[in-house]
Protein backbone atom coordinates (compact mmCIF):
# COMPACT_ATOMS: atom_id res chain seq x y z
CA UNK A 1 0.00 0.00 0.00
CA UNK A 2 1.64 3.29 -0.71
CA UNK A 3 1.51 5.89 1.78
CA UNK A 4 -1.13 8.34 1.36
CA UNK A 5 -1.34 11.93 2.20
CA UNK A 6 -3.78 12.63 4.80
CA UNK A 7 -7.07 13.95 3.11
CA UNK A 8 -6.66 11.33 0.72
CA UNK A 9 -7.13 8.54 3.19
CA UNK A 10 -11.02 10.29 3.71
CA UNK A 11 -11.55 8.89 0.26
CA UNK A 12 -10.17 4.89 0.56
CA UNK A 13 -13.31 3.62 0.72
CA UNK A 14 -14.86 5.54 -2.79
CA UNK A 15 -17.29 8.25 -3.79
CA UNK A 16 -20.00 8.73 -6.25
CA UNK A 17 -19.65 10.93 -9.21
CA UNK A 18 -21.34 11.70 -12.18
CA UNK A 19 -18.89 10.86 -15.28
CA UNK A 20 -19.52 12.67 -18.79
CA UNK A 21 -19.42 10.42 -21.89
CA UNK A 22 -16.06 9.46 -23.17
CA UNK A 23 -15.95 11.85 -25.95
CA UNK A 24 -16.40 14.70 -22.90
CA UNK A 25 -14.31 13.04 -21.16
CA UNK A 26 -11.17 12.71 -23.59
CA UNK A 27 -11.40 16.67 -23.99
CA UNK A 28 -11.07 17.52 -21.14
CA UNK A 29 -8.84 15.28 -19.83
CA UNK A 30 -6.36 16.67 -22.48
CA UNK A 31 -6.85 19.98 -20.54
CA UNK A 32 -6.45 18.27 -17.48
CA UNK A 33 -3.44 16.20 -18.55
CA UNK A 34 -2.05 19.48 -19.73
CA UNK A 35 -2.56 22.05 -16.49
CA UNK A 36 -2.78 19.47 -13.88
CA UNK A 37 -1.23 16.06 -14.15
CA UNK A 38 -1.12 15.10 -10.83
CA UNK A 39 -4.37 15.78 -10.26
CA UNK A 40 -5.29 14.34 -13.82
CA UNK A 41 -3.39 11.05 -12.71
CA UNK A 42 -5.80 10.53 -9.79
CA UNK A 43 -8.64 10.63 -11.29
CA UNK A 44 -10.33 11.27 -14.65
CA UNK A 45 -13.05 13.97 -15.89
CA UNK A 46 -15.97 13.60 -13.57
CA UNK A 47 -18.42 15.62 -11.49
CA UNK A 48 -18.17 15.28 -7.80
CA UNK A 49 -21.71 14.13 -6.40
CA UNK A 50 -20.61 13.13 -2.93
CA UNK A 51 -18.33 12.91 -0.20
CA UNK A 52 -16.49 10.00 0.41
CA UNK A 53 -18.11 6.80 2.12
CA UNK A 54 -17.57 6.37 6.22
CA UNK A 55 -16.78 2.56 5.07
CA UNK A 56 -17.11 0.21 1.51
CA UNK A 57 -20.36 -0.13 0.64
CA UNK A 58 -22.00 -3.51 1.48
CA UNK A 59 -24.85 -5.28 -0.78
CA UNK A 60 -27.95 -3.91 1.42
CA UNK A 61 -25.83 -0.63 1.05
CA UNK A 62 -26.02 -0.76 -2.45
CA UNK A 63 -29.48 -2.09 -2.26
CA UNK A 64 -30.59 1.61 -0.46
CA UNK A 65 -28.26 3.72 -2.74
CA UNK A 66 -30.06 1.90 -5.95
CA UNK A 67 -33.36 2.69 -4.94
CA UNK A 68 -32.17 6.60 -3.90
CA UNK A 69 -30.80 7.07 -7.37
CA UNK A 70 -33.78 5.32 -8.98
CA UNK A 71 -36.23 8.18 -7.40
CA UNK A 72 -34.81 10.33 -9.46
CA UNK A 73 -35.51 11.50 -13.46
CA UNK A 74 -32.29 11.28 -15.72
CA UNK A 75 -31.78 14.85 -16.75
CA UNK A 76 -29.58 17.42 -19.16
CA UNK A 77 -26.63 18.61 -17.78
CA UNK A 78 -24.78 21.92 -19.27
CA UNK A 79 -21.42 22.08 -18.64
CA UNK A 80 -19.93 25.79 -19.12
CA UNK A 81 -18.49 28.04 -19.31
CA UNK A 82 -15.03 28.16 -17.21
CA UNK A 83 -14.91 29.88 -13.91
CA UNK A 84 -12.02 30.27 -11.46
CA UNK A 85 -11.57 30.33 -7.50
CA UNK A 86 -8.56 32.65 -8.10
CA UNK A 87 -6.52 33.41 -6.20
CA UNK A 88 -6.95 29.60 -5.42
CA UNK A 89 -5.55 27.92 -7.99
CA UNK A 90 -8.72 26.13 -9.42
CA UNK A 91 -10.33 26.58 -12.81
CA UNK A 92 -13.71 24.35 -13.40
CA UNK A 93 -16.71 24.09 -15.77
CA UNK A 94 -19.90 25.18 -13.98
CA UNK A 95 -22.87 22.65 -14.17
CA UNK A 96 -26.03 23.26 -14.21
CA UNK A 97 -29.36 22.67 -13.15
CA UNK A 98 -27.16 22.81 -9.87
CA UNK A 99 -30.23 22.12 -7.82
CA UNK A 100 -30.72 18.60 -9.23
CA UNK A 101 -27.46 17.61 -8.73
CA UNK A 102 -27.17 19.16 -5.36
CA UNK A 103 -30.90 17.37 -4.80
CA UNK A 104 -29.46 14.11 -5.69
CA UNK A 105 -26.32 14.70 -3.75
CA UNK A 106 -28.55 15.43 0.15
CA UNK A 107 -30.47 12.17 -0.82
CA UNK A 108 -27.45 10.24 -1.24
CA UNK A 109 -26.00 11.62 2.23
CA UNK A 110 -29.20 10.87 3.75
CA UNK A 111 -28.95 7.11 3.60
CA UNK A 112 -26.20 8.06 6.74
CA UNK A 113 -23.29 6.40 4.12
CA UNK A 114 -21.04 9.08 3.58
CA UNK A 115 -18.22 11.23 5.69
CA UNK A 116 -20.87 14.16 5.83
CA UNK A 117 -17.89 15.70 8.80
CA UNK A 118 -15.56 16.84 5.79
CA UNK A 119 -15.17 20.91 4.44
CA UNK A 120 -17.61 21.82 1.69
CA UNK A 121 -20.14 19.25 2.91
CA UNK A 122 -23.09 22.41 2.85
CA UNK A 123 -21.34 24.84 0.33
CA UNK A 124 -20.16 22.29 -2.61
CA UNK A 125 -20.49 23.29 -6.14
CA UNK A 126 -21.15 21.06 -9.02
CA UNK A 127 -18.31 21.75 -11.31
CA UNK A 128 -15.81 19.71 -13.62
CA UNK A 129 -12.40 20.77 -12.53
CA UNK A 130 -10.05 21.51 -15.32
CA UNK A 131 -7.11 22.28 -12.69
CA UNK A 132 -6.40 22.43 -8.80
CA UNK A 133 -3.40 24.41 -8.94
CA UNK A 134 -1.05 21.28 -7.93
CA UNK A 135 2.39 20.92 -10.10
CA UNK A 136 1.45 22.10 -13.91
CA UNK A 137 0.63 24.95 -15.29
CA UNK A 138 0.73 28.60 -13.29
CA UNK A 139 -3.35 29.19 -12.60
CA UNK A 140 -4.08 32.45 -13.25
CA UNK A 141 -6.00 35.27 -15.18
CA UNK A 142 -3.83 34.18 -18.26
CA UNK A 143 -4.79 30.65 -17.83
CA UNK A 144 -8.28 31.32 -17.22
CA UNK A 145 -8.72 33.49 -20.64
CA UNK A 146 -6.38 31.00 -22.76
CA UNK A 147 -9.01 28.36 -21.80
CA UNK A 148 -11.96 30.07 -21.82
CA UNK A 149 -10.15 30.83 -25.68
CA UNK A 150 -9.71 26.96 -26.47
CA UNK A 151 -13.23 25.63 -25.37
CA UNK A 152 -16.69 25.04 -25.81
CA UNK A 153 -19.34 24.51 -23.64
CA UNK A 154 -21.69 21.37 -23.85
CA UNK A 155 -24.68 19.30 -22.84
CA UNK A 156 -25.08 15.37 -21.97
CA UNK A 157 -27.46 13.45 -20.68
CA UNK A 158 -26.77 12.33 -16.94
CA UNK A 159 -28.59 8.66 -16.52
CA UNK A 160 -26.69 7.09 -13.86
CA UNK A 161 -23.91 7.83 -11.14
CA UNK A 162 -20.72 5.52 -10.41
CA UNK A 163 -19.51 4.30 -7.92
CA UNK A 164 -15.57 6.04 -8.04
CA UNK A 165 -13.26 3.87 -6.06
CA UNK A 166 -9.29 4.64 -5.36
CA UNK A 167 -6.55 1.61 -6.16
CA UNK A 168 -3.53 1.84 -3.82
CA UNK A 169 -2.25 4.43 -5.88
CA UNK A 170 -4.82 6.89 -5.46
CA UNK A 171 -5.95 6.27 -8.86
CA UNK A 172 -9.60 6.51 -9.30
CA UNK A 173 -11.62 4.12 -11.47
CA UNK A 174 -15.50 3.58 -12.11
CA UNK A 175 -16.13 0.22 -10.10
CA UNK A 176 -20.14 -0.07 -10.48
CA UNK A 177 -23.21 2.33 -11.47
CA UNK A 178 -26.56 3.33 -10.10
CA UNK A 179 -29.33 4.22 -12.66
CA UNK A 180 -31.70 7.32 -12.36
CA UNK A 181 -35.13 6.65 -13.70
CA UNK A 182 -35.47 7.08 -17.28
CA UNK A 183 -38.60 8.21 -18.27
Amino acid sequence: MSEWAAWQEDFRPGTLVILPPARIRRTVDQLREECDPVSHAWYGTHITLTQPFVNPPQEDDWTRLAQVAAGFDAFQIDYGPLRSFLPYPCIWYEIQPKDRVIAIRTALHDTGLFNLALPHTDDSIPHMTITEGRPGRKVDENLLAELRNRTSEGSFLCAEVTYFLPDAGFHFSAQRTLALRRN
